[in-house]
């Protein structure tokens, strides 16, 4: 099994869940108001955005799926990214996905 890791604006959520649906992955936690710092700059309750002077959280999704499905939901989460991307002009696209390994343990 793997562990796929989504982090994104949460403005995407709906978006996200949705490909996940399509890609029959139903089962996932999301974890909201998620705050830190990276590519895109700082998110969260006192950082403005300083591309659009906005405040934004990231969410995190949390989703284990079957090892030989990991493929196909990778190859949707890159066109969704890479579609995301054209669109986002001002603004660096705030999207990273991880995988690993994961062991149902109970």
């Amino acid at each position: 099994m793997k562990t796929l890791m989504i982090v994104a604006r949460d403005s995407m959520v709906t978006e996200l869940e949705q490909l996940l649906h399509d890609n029959d992955i139903h089962a996932y936690s999301i974890i909201n108001k998620v705050e830190g710092r990276g590519q895109t700059g700082k998110v969260g309750a006192f950082h403005h955005n300083v591309y659009t002077g906005s405040t934004h959280f990231n969410l995190m999704i949390l989703a284990v799926i079957p090892s030989d499905r990991l493929e196909g939901a990778v190859n949707a989460l890159k066109a969704f990214h890479a579609a995301r991307k054209k669109l986002a002009v001002a603004e660096p696209l705030a999207l990273k996905l991880f995988a690993f390994p994961c062991e149902e343990l109970l």
